[in-house]
C-alpha cells in the first residue's frame, strides 16, 4: 500500500472534505476520492460517510485513523532520525489562545525561526478546551495554554509563569477613580467577557458565584481588541489577562478597577502528550520557551 494514502486519510479525518483535502495536499479532488476508496477496498470497511456537506468517520474509520496516526508520527521520527542534515526541517504545529498568540509567543517563533529557517510553524488559536482536544488527538505537537494548572493522565504541562488578570474600565468609569470598590458593586455593571469556554471567563463566573453576584447584563466576544474597544466606549468592564491592557493602563486608554477581592491569576503552561516523542525542533522550541534568560 502507498503510504501517501495514509496522509491523505488523516486529512481527510481533518478536514471532513475531499474537496478541502486535495486543496491541502496539492491534489485533485477525484485523487483523493481514489485513494480513499483504495483503502476502503484494502480494509473492507467503510471509512467516511457524508453528513450534511461534511464527509464523517465511520466507527471503523476512527479505528484507522488512531494507527494511522501512530504510523505518521513514526515515520517524521524516523525522517528526523536518519538524516544527515543539521539544519532541521519539518513542521510543528502549535495551538494557543488569542492573549498568548498576540503578547507572549511571538518573540519566541521569531527566534526559532531565525535559527531554524527551513521550519515550519503552524499556529491557531482557540480556547483552552479545545486546545487539549486538540493535544490528545495529534492535531497540535503541542499548546500553550492559559488556565487553571492541568492535571490529565495523558498530558504533561509545564508551568512557566502566573498571570494576574486586571479588572479594567473606561477612565471615565464612576468607578475608575475610587479604591478598594466593594465587588458587590459588579452587579451594577456589565461585564463585557470572552467566549463561554474561556479559562479565565469560567474563573471570573466562578469568584461571581461565590459571592452571590449577577452581574445586570453581560455582553460577549471573541475578540481580545473588540472587548478593549467596547470598554473603552463605556459599553461596561472586563477582566482580562495583565499583559493584553499593560499598555492601554500605560497609555491611559483603560483604567484598572480595584476592586476588593484576592488577586487572582491564570497559569501560562506549555503542554504535550506525555507519550510523545519530542524531536530536536520540539525540544529546542520547549527549551526557548522555558528558558528564564529568554524572558
Amino acid at each position: 500500500m502507498d503510504l501517501s494514502y495514509l496522509y491523505t486519510f488523516k486529512e481527510v479525518a481533518r478536514w471532513g472534505s475531499y474537496t478541502r483535502t486535495g486543496e491541502e495536499l496539492g491534489y485533485a479532488q477525484s485523487s483523493v476520492t481514489t485513494q480513499i476508496k483504495k483503502l476502503e477496498e484494502h480494509y473492507k470497511v467503510k471509512l467516511f460517510e457524508r453528513v450534511g456537506q461534511k464527509m464523517r468517520l465511520t466507527q471503523s474509520g476512527e479505528e484507522l485513523l488512531y494507527y494511522v496516526q501512530q504510523v505518521i508520527n513514526l515515520m517524521d521520527e524516523a525522517e528526523i532520525k536518519v538524516s544527515q542534515t543539521s539544519n532541521m526541517r519539518g513542521t510543528i504545529r502549535i495551538g494557543t489562545v488569542e492573549s498568548l498568540a498576540a503578547y507572549y509567543i511571538t518573540g519566541i517563533l521569531k527566534l526559532f525561526k531565525k535559527e531554524n529557517p527551513n521550519m515550519k510553524i503552524q499556529l491557531e488559536s482557540g480556547l483552552c478546551p479545545n486546545l487539549l482536544e486538540g493535544i490528545l488527538e495529534s492535531h497540535y505537537d503541542l499548546a500553550v495554554v492559559l488556565d487553571e494548572p492541568i492535571k490529565h493522565p495523558n498530558l504533561t504541562s509545564i508551568s512557566l509563569r502566573k498571570e494576574k488578570m486586571f479588572m479594567v474600565a473606561s477612565p471615565q468609569n464612576h468607578l475608575a477613580a475610587d479604591q478598594n470598590l466593594d465587588i458587590g458593586l459588579m452587579e451594577d455593571e456589565t461585564l463585557i467577557l470572552t467566549e463561554k469556554d474561556c479559562s479565565y471567563r469560567k474563573s471570573l463566573e466562578k469568584l461571581l458565584k461565590a459571592k452571590g453576584i449577577q452581574a445586570r447584563s453581560v455582553i460577549s466576544f471573541s475578540s481580545l481588541e473588540a472587548i478593549k474597544q467596547c470598554v473603552v466606549d463605556e459599553l461596561g468592564i472586563a477582566m482580562l489577562p495583565e499583559m493584553t491592557v499593560k499598555e492601554d493602563l500605560k497609555n491611559g486608554r483603560l483604567a484598572r478597577l480595584d476592586f476588593d477581592y484576592e488577586d487572582f491569576g491564570m497559569m501560562i503552561q506549555l503542554v504535550y502528550q506525555k507519550r510523545k516523542w519530542l524531536s530536536p525542533s520540539l525540544e529546542e522550541f520547549i527549551k526557548l520557551m522555558t528558558d528564564e534568560v529568554t524572558w
